[in-house]
């Protein structure tokens, strides 16, 4: 679906059709693979220590060792999940998008390969460090505080690629999808430096440290995961598809209230501390205007879909299927996340299973998801290869799909109801636990793990079968 480029910016088309040079579809070939190897990698290390975790819960004295015990298992889980799987899926989506949008031939290839690799390196020692006990106490900053310079700099080589692909590109036109992702990579350097300044160097006093963490803690998930996460929906929907974005006009809105609201919602996941209230509204209030940029990515993403038998034609494709499943994710994330921010409703669920099943909501429906269809579109035309099996596709979504809805909807619903009881003095811990939520995470965690698998065997078949790197005709579905 090539066309004019000023054609395509005024109605929200990716020019991604046309057929990349030979030389740079192999200089992208290499990092790209790495990246997304590691990943999968990462992916399922991560899939067995939820596994364990979860079992842990169900027997306490599974696996009894100091260096596995539930806190180690947790904090290791989240860590491989956020920094090894999504963080390097991202570099190599993101690489990969704003080179076929800005036309970039990625000349100096070696050097995102030595972030790739130093990255993954410093990751690795991490993870060893928290299982042997060193770790700090702050969620996602658990690794030694030596990790987070070396992660800064890795992340300098391998995920400032796409900004350079911007500004290189070779007209003066851009999509949202370069906006996202752009914005993305200058906000995860800066934040992540900032934080292991103020949080583990030099840590700042009282509340301020935990007004920091939380701040981390939202521009990591919004503003780093999220934003790249919106790119890739908003390359993909008009590119398999074949049609313009639905109100693509309102993306430039989406993308600056996006960016101007995310990161100051920080306070309000801190209702009830002992931080200025005036803070905490800030918190809330910029919580609430977020539901500016969601409606109108839900114009613009569901509103293209419900566009002549759009939804079907994305149940029939295998990079569709999965992207309008994180798109739907995405709103009903946003949706929560605004509801759920006001002081009364915030009161009830800020100390149960409800917030792990909105952080689910956001990083494995929407976000992760959203990877595995770019890989099922973006693989076959970087190995010059065809996906080996349809039936391990067919049970990677449903597997995964069947539990993530699952785990979330458990979350969610006991979440509320616990928040409720524990609303009520009279109510002891005992009343509110359930021996059953831990079965049924034992069996979504199987499930997932079941999915992870099924795609590793699919995608490391393809790579390692793979010829040179052809055009883009290679089919995705």
């Amino acid at each position: 679906m090539s066309q004019d480029p000023n054609h395509s910016r005024s109605h929200g088309r990716s020019p991604g059709s046309q057929s990349r040079p030979p030389r740079g579809e192999a200089q992208l070939r290499g990092p790209f693979l790495l990246c997304f190897g590691s990943a999968i990698l990462w992916l399922l290390l991560a899939s067995v220590l939820g596994l364990i975790a979860s079992l842990k819960l169900q027997v306490p004295s599974f696996l009894n060792s100091e260096c596995l015990t539930f806190g180690h298992v947790v904090a290791a889980q989240k860590n491989i999940f956020i920094y090894g799987w999504a963080s390097n899926a991202l570099f190599a989506v993101n690489l990969w998008l704003l080179s076929q949008l800005g036309r970039f031939e990625l000349r100096n290839g070696w050097l995102a390969t030595l972030g790739g690799l130093v990255w993954n390196a410093a990751l690795a020692y991490g993870v060893v460090q928290i299982f042997a006990g060193n770790m700090n106490g702050f969620n996602l900053l658990e690794m030694p505080r030596e990790v987070g310079p070396v992660l800064i700099a890795a992340f300098l080589l391998v995920g400032f690629w796409p900004i350079v692909a911007f500004a290189r590109r070779p007209t003066g036109h851009s999509f949202a999808s370069q906006w996202f992702v752009v914005g993305a990579s200058f906000v995860f350097p800066i934040v992540y430096a900032l934080t292991q300044l103020l949080v583990l160097w030099c840590p700042a006093f009282g509340p301020v440290q935990a007004l920091a963490h939380s701040w981390f803690i939202q521009n990591l998930m919004l503003l780093w995961l999220g934003a790249s996460g919106l790119a890739a929906i908003y390359y993909f929907i008009p590119k398999v598809l074949g049609r313009p974005l639905h109100g693509y006009y309102l993306a430039t809105v989406a993308f600056w209230t996006y960016f101007l609201f995310a990161g100051a919602t920080a306070p309000s996941s801190l209702l009830g501390s002992p931080i200025p209230v005036w803070v905490q509204s800030v918190g809330v209030v910029a919580s609430i205007m977020m539901v500016i940029p969601i409606i109108i990515t839900a114009i613009n993403f569901h509103g293209t879909l419900s566009q002549r038998g759009g939804w079907a034609q994305a149940w029939n494709s295998t990079t569709l299927r999965f992207v309008a499943f994180g798109a739907v994710s995405f709103t009903l994330a946003g949706l929560l996340n605004t509801v759920f921010s006001t002081r009364g409703l915030n009161a009830a669920v800020r100390f149960t299973e409800f917030t792990q099943g909105q952080e689910q909501l956001l990083t494995y429906a929407f976000l992760t998801m959203v990877i595995f269809g770019a890989a099922y579109f973006i693989l076959p035309r970087l190995t010059g290869a065809l996906w080996p099996s349809a039936k391990l596709i067919h049970l990677h979504f449903w597997t995964t799909a069947l539990a993530v809805i699952g785990s979330v909807a458990v979350a969610l619903v006991h979440g509320y109801q616990s928040g409720h009881k524990l609303l009520n003095p009279a109510v002891t811990m005992t009343q509110v636990g359930s021996a059953s939520l831990a079965f049924a995470g034992c069996i979504f965690a199987i499930l997932f793990l079941i999915g992870h698998l099924a795609f590793a065997l699919n995608a490391f078949s393809m790579i390692f079968s793979s010829s040179a790197p052809t055009a883009s005709e290679a089919q995705s579905d």
